[in-house]
């Protein structure tokens, strides 16, 4: 019988589960909604149990009808940069407090005062901001102390469905890097880091490497699920690793770009490159020897949904295929901007600016603007900020070779020849780029199997579907854009109290 593995991507909107063979080839997949918890003052979390849930029901309906007895290794990957405070016992102690939330803001600002860019950057690795782990813990401990009196462990979405599974409270390198409050040198948890927002490193989970097997399904968690109990999970790896491996980029110099709720670039590099600005630290790679200079844009396909939602779409959080041809065509024939911009900027933003309070806009708009410059200006604002962020990238010297697109902004053509453009370079949509993260995770599994050495061998098993290549009129446009759209963070951002007066990045070629 031909070993298969099991691959759980637990997203932001939804988790997909997927049988793949030993080559990280998905043989089936299953995908199930849920949803975001909003409220006032910037809250947005998710209740871990609504995603186990959901997890458990799609394998289910994954595996019925199968033969489970050939499914030799579970792996899950996850989004990050959420909190989790779990109990001795492993369980949630409250809903989880996702990546988008905002509500650290005041103790952002606070240790920001305390530490301005530069110590910040000296002790943690990287700036933070209040999307970041670090807030999070501080808010927890100081708006919820009765659930902080009772919490054993602190963990992201991953391990906190891992230890669902398997009873284990365990972290991968690169998701324990993203806590900013790991040293890789001495490979374990700094204890300056930690003593710095006064938190005991017995809170944190133990560290191992992404490929290990973390423990053995549980028989709770296994009948939920419709599997035999007993099957070993292995630690896996976070979103931004996974999809970097999903993507096939193993190689230094390899990047890769998500285009998903956020956008980021994964850029492989074989050494802990530094930032000269003194702002951005790397996160771990799946793979020991390597690191992955990760650069995120906030906002990237969810500010596209936020306006089908407005637009009234009624597929607006999961674009079906007619939904993209339509948008393709409006976006197609929307060529005539006349100088409308918009600034992506809906939850604050990260590279290179790190400004939580910094918020979107549309500028520039006229009488004559309509749905499909309204769907260009998002696209073509995304694309001016990713072009932003991949300048700040020429700063560490790092050559890039190609960059590599997953995620389901890469189904529709108009927004991937946009960036593109943009950008000024190929840009690879690799077939089936909804599952890359999903293959990556798969990959770590195969390894800790045994039956590949490492995960390069997933670059081979990617098939790139698309080349698009810059249009050498359409990029001199975007330049004229890209100048224009460089001067609204100057324009924009003292308007939202973010500092005023505070100089952009010295990222990119200056704009006159």
């Amino acid at each position: 019988m031909v070993p298969t593995i099991l691959a759980c991507d637990v997203g932001t909107s939804g988790v997909k589960v997927v049988l793949t063979d030993p080559s990280a080839t998905i043989l089936a997949a299953r995908q199930l909604p849920y949803g975001l918890i909003t409220g006032p003052g910037g809250q947005v979390d998710q209740d871990v149990d609504t995603l186990l849930a959901a997890l458990y029901r799609a394998t289910r309906e994954l595996v019925e009808g199968r033969d489970t007895a050939g499914i030799e290794a579970i792996a899950v990957t996850a989004q990050m940069f959420n909190l989790v405070p779990l109990d001795r016992a492993g369980r949630p102690l409250t809903l989880m407090l996702s990546w988008l939330d905002q509500r650290a803001a005041g103790q952002a600002a606070r240790l920001a005062d305390r530490l301005d860019r530069h110590a910040q950057f000296d002790r943690f690795g990287s700036i933070v901001t209040a999307k970041d782990v670090i807030p999070k813990i501080v808010w927890l401990r100081e708006e919820r102390p009765d659930v902080w009196a009772r919490t054993a462990a602190l963990v992201d979405c991953k391990e906190a469905v891992v230890a669902a599974l398997t009873g284990e409270v365990v972290i991968d390198t690169g998701g324990a890097l993203a806590f900013r409050l790991y040293d890789p040198v001495a490979d374990e948890w700094s204890e300056a880091a930690c003593d710095t927002i006064g938190l005991r490193r017995d809170r944190l989970p133990a560290v191992r490497p992404a490929t290990a097997i973390a423990g053995h399904l549980r028989a709770e968690a296994a009948e939920a699920m419709g599997l035999p109990s007993g099957i070993p999970v292995v630690v896996g790896a976070g979103d931004v690793p996974a999809s970097q491996v999903g993507a096939g980029a193993t190689r230094p110099g390899d990047a890769h770009v998500s285009l998903g709720t956020a956008v980021y670039f994964g850029i492989t590099v074989d050494r802990p490159v530094g930032d000269p600005e003194g702002q951005l630290g790397v996160i771990g790679h799946v793979d020991p020897g390597r690191w992955i200079l990760w650069l995120e844009v906030a906002t990237g396909g969810g500010a596209l949904k936020w306006l089908l939602r407005i637009l009234d779409a009624s597929d607006a959080d999961d674009p079906g295929a007619a939904t993209l041809a339509t948008i393709d065509r409006l976006v197609t024939d929307a060529s005539d901007m006349d100088g409308l911009l918009f600034a992506p900027w809906l939850s604050g933003e990260r590279v290179p600016v790190f400004d939580d309070r910094l918020r979107g806009a549309f500028v520039g708009l006229g009488l004559h603007h309509g749905r499909g410059h309204l769907l260009r200006a998002v696209m073509e604002g995304v694309a001016y900020q990713m072009r932003w962020a991949l300048e700040y990238a020429d700063g560490y010297g790092v050559a890039i070779d190609e960059i590599r697109g997953v995620g389901g902004g890469c189904i529709g053509s108009a927004w991937t020849q946009i960036i593109a453009d943009t950008l000024g370079r190929p840009l690879l949509s690799m077939a089936a780029p909804q599952d890359a993260t999903a293959r990556g995770a798969a990959a770590c599994a195969i390894v800790g199997l045994g039956l590949e050495p490492d995960v390069s061998f997933a670059r081979d098993a990617t098939v790139i579907e698309r080349v698009h290549q810059p249009d050498s009129r359409a990029t001199t446009a975007a330049d004229d854009g890209y100048g224009r759209y460089r001067r609204l963070y100057e324009a924009l951002q003292p308007v939202y109290g973010g500092g005023a007066g505070r100089p952009p990045p010295s990222a990119g070629t200056p704009v006159s």
